[in-house]
């Protein structure tokens, strides 16, 4: 509507800026949803990526039950482990691809 409200005689300019300030109060509320659903998304991800990690920890530990790590107190260093592997491996990766960021 942009605008278009100034033009009503007599009331328009007070017509727009009702106009003006319900549209921004839609847009503070959209962005308000799309920041929820994305800090929901972000959570949900964190959470995904945790489970894998934690999975591949304790098949690892399966394969390999002498080893240090393999130890149940152990188990946030071999997660930390293979984390830290695994963002090695990306970015070497990335770098071969020529893909740098």
């Amino acid at each position: 509507m942009g605008g278009a409200a100034n033009f009503i005689p007599v009331v328009g300019d007070a017509v727009q800026r009702g106009v003006d300030s319900a549209a921004y109060a839609w847009q503070l509320d959209e962005q308000a949803h799309i920041d929820e659903k994305e800090a929901n998304d972000v959570s949900q991800t964190f959470e995904t990526r945790q489970n894998y990690l934690k999975a591949l920890g304790e098949e690892w530990s399966s394969a390999n039950p002498d080893h240090t790590l393999s130890d149940a107190e152990n188990e946030r260093l071999r997660t930390g482990s293979i984390a830290s592997s695994a963002f090695n491996g990306n970015s070497t990766a990335n770098r071969i691809s020529g893909d740098l960021p």
